[in-house]
């Protein structure tokens, strides 16, 4: 277990990653921390400032770190101002005698370098003679991934509540990292284990509360880390290490509803607000990884093996780019700087979504009805950065090749997630598809809704007119969530236990029409249920959007009926 965190914390950055790491660790160690790491404003070589009582010489102390990336060599030695020996230097000379508040003046020194690599051969030697030479000062010390990692499965995986299940499960998690069938469920036996959860997300008898909770929220979000960071090797399956990210985000979010007010607002201040920001920093590098093939004309698909695969892998990377750039678009920012910041990060998203649409012929062919999900996703994502056009134009072709499908009976998108009904009834491989796969839809139902949101009142008539005689056996229909909602969006698909569903839908001739049922359901109580969001409340929308993704809920027509009447008609 030393070893794969040791991997892991070679991996990660100094800025807003190891640093956030530290302070958790600190405080399981007896330290409070005093200064955490700020952006922006000078601090004189400490980079996390805790005090507390060194369990193991018993001194009060004062702990100064200095938070370097990677290995330390020669250059990070003694090269400029940002280097080791600087930063040590600028402690004595401004941070240990000016800076020091009076509570302080009287405790021990002690100076930390933490870094997530080691210190080289070729600088030891000088490390040695300068702790000695300066040793009447401060105690100093170097902590490199090693020395990080044991005290990490000392005082944050200890025996009390890392157990050996868990440790197994992580080990086998990480060896089948590889391989993008995995289901990850020995990663998901170690969330609930941790997280006090049985298999229907409900509490079992023995509960952690308090700070014992609050430890449980940082193993799981550590064990998802180090299994994401995992995947970024080169034999690894990246798309691995974003689900079990959003998978560890989400489930603790379920649990920290289901504890006590005081323990919630700790958690959402503490472990999970790590949490939020590890699927923040995981989701860009996932973006890098995926944003070249986006710009080559089928390369996100040229080694699929059929149709039905290409549409598969298309509609799910459509549905994954378009949630991370509403989770950016909806990320609460507490300056104009830092909100222009996360809106042009969404813009970046955008930009790769756009192009993926148009270099990928099959993001016009939906092969499961579910992939509904993904084109309100990226509808929603492309109205709200103002790509109207592109939204138009890609919706136009969504309805002229699903329009095809349910008249010639071939390419259907299903409403079973049965690869061998999509292919052996489907229409996706030859012969036609069955009565059976053309039963429902809720593909026609997103299209007609779009159509009307985006001003496309031609479009919807041809479609009302179309479903009334060319395929009048399907059975139209969409999902209304209820009350319970949030009892189940953060862990499961919710739609099997919570909402109603409105069907048969019959589509009126005039967009008009649609129009007035679509604000009547916004207006009703159906609607007024997205206001109880637990996660809206703290502004964190885009952790929604994220759920309805990542378990396959639909997403309740509320949520996008929003955006009518926001677009000249």
């Amino acid at each position: 277990m030393k070893l794969v965190i040791s991997e892991y914390l070679r991996t990660l950055k100094e800025r807003d990653e190891l640093d956030r790491l530290l302070p958790d660790l600190l405080l399981e160690m007896g330290y409070v921390p005093v200064a955490r790491p700020q952006t922006g404003n000078r601090q004189y070589g400490v980079d996390i400032a805790a005090r507390g009582k060194n369990k193991e010489t018993k001194v009060d102390e004062l702990l100064l770190l200095v938070v370097k990336q990677g290995d330390i060599g020669r250059s990070e030695w003694d090269s400029g101002n940002q280097s080791v020996r600087q930063s040590i230097n600028e402690i004595f000379d401004v941070s240990s005698k000016s800076n020091l508040e009076p509570q302080d003046k009287e405790r021990s020194i002690r100076i930390v370098v933490a870094t997530g690599g080691d210190l080289k051969q070729t600088v030891q030697e000088n490390w040695k003679g300068f702790v000695s030479n300066n040793q009447d000062k401060a105690c100093i010390e170097f902590w490199g991934a090693d020395v990080i990692a044991t005290l990490i499965e000392k005082y944050l995986l200890d025996e009390h509540i890392f157990l050996d299940d868990d440790r197994r499960d992580l080990r086998r998690a990480l060896a089948l990292s590889g391989d993008s069938e995995y289901d990850r469920q020995d990663l998901h036996r170690l969330f609930m284990r941790t997280l006090d959860l049985n298999d229907n997300g409900e509490l079992l008898d023995k509960l952690k509360t308090g700070k014992a909770l609050l430890k449980a929220l940082r193993i799981v979000n550590l064990s998802a880390q180090a299994f994401a960071h995992w995947t970024l090797r080169d034999d690894g399956d990246t798309r691995q290490g974003l689900f079990a990210v959003e998978q560890a985000l989400l489930w603790s979010w379920h649990r920290i509803q289901l504890a006590d007010e005081k323990t919630r607002n700790d958690a959402i201040a503490g472990p999970f607000g790590a949490m939020w920001w590890g699927y923040y920093r995981f989701a860009a590098q996932y973006f890098a990884r995926i944003q070249p093939y986006c710009f080559v004309e089928n390369s996100l698909t040229r080694f699929a093996s059929n149709g039905v695969e290409a549409s598969l892998i298309t509609f799910e990377q459509i549905g994954i780019l378009a949630s991370i750039a509403l989770f950016l678009g909806f990320h609460p920012a507490s300056t104009e700087e830092e909100k222009n910041s996360f809106f042009n990060d969404a813009g970046e998203v955008i930009n790769a979504l756009e192009a993926l649409l148009n270099n990928n012929g099959v993001s016009s062919s939906p092969c499961l009805d579910r992939h509904s999900q993904d084109i309100t996703l990226a509808l929603f994502a492309l109205f709200g950065m103002g790509r109207l056009e592109t939204a138009k134009e890609w919706l136009h072709k969504l309805f002229r090749n699903v329009d095809y499908a349910y008249k010639a009976k071939k390419f259907i998108p299903i409403a079973t997630d049965s690869l061998d009904d999509l292919v052996e009834e489907g229409g996706w491989l030859g012969g036609q598809a069955t009565d059976r796969m053309m039963e429902m839809s809720w593909t026609l139902a997103t299209i007609a809704g779009w159509s009307v949101i985006l001003g496309m009142d031609d479009l919807y008539e041809v479609l009302a007119e179309n479903v009334k005689d060319a395929y009048p056996n399907v059975c139209i229909q969409i999902w209304h969530p209820e009350k319970d909602l949030y009892q189940y969006l953060y862990f499961q698909t919710a739609h099997f236990d919570s909402g109603a569903t409105e069907a048969p839908i019959h589509l009126p001739p005039t967009a008009a029409e649609y129009r007035k049922q679509m604000n009547m359901i916004r207006e009703s109580d159906f609607g007024k249920i997205l206001f109880d969001s637990p996660a809206a409340k703290e502004q964190l929308i885009g952790l929604d959007l994220i759920a309805y993704r990542h378990f396959q809920t639909p997403i309740p027509p509320s949520v996008w009926y929003s955006l009518l009447n926001n677009v000249a008609i």
